[in-house]
């Protein structure tokens, strides 16, 4: 089995959307992936931000015509499909545990159910050195 390192730097809706459907693709293929939420990748996956009107948008003029096309084409939502595949493969969801603590989320209970644990950002390193392929988004 292959392993794929993705680090989240940014937790916009768009890049939540991308990395979801690369995730995906990875898991189709029998990848192994290990996901390290990053700065705006942790606050995406805090409890009180995931699937709100928190969210960011890296264009968000464009919100209503991407919501308009993702409901269209019947793609799930980037926290849906993540379960999803959770269920399906091998991923594991991490969060930095600095950056975690910048949005003053030290703890796992303050993120959503798809975040496996917290961990020191010597681990993503680890990691990456070790996987096939990493993506950073």
């Amino acid at each position: 089995m292959s392993k794929m390192v993705v680090g989240m730097a940014s937790g916009s809706v768009e890049k939540l959307i991308v990395a979801s459907t690369v995730i995906g693709g990875a898991v189709a293929l029998d990848t192994e992936v290990d996901v390290y939420l990053l700065l705006g990748g942790a606050r995406a996956f805090r409890k009180d931000v995931a699937g709100t009107d928190r969210m960011i948008y890296d264009y968000p003029q464009l919100r209503s015509e991407m919501e308009a096309g993702l409901k269209q084409n019947q793609i799930p939502d980037p926290y849906a499909m993540l379960r999803k595949l959770k269920a399906d493969g091998e991923l594991h969801i991490h969060v930095c545990a600095t950056a975690g603590k910048i949005w003053g989320a030290a703890d796992l209970k303050d993120f959503v159910d798809l975040v496996d644990d917290i961990v020191g950002i010597g681990e993503y390193v680890i990691k990456s050195g070790e996987a096939d392929s990493v993506q950073v988004l």
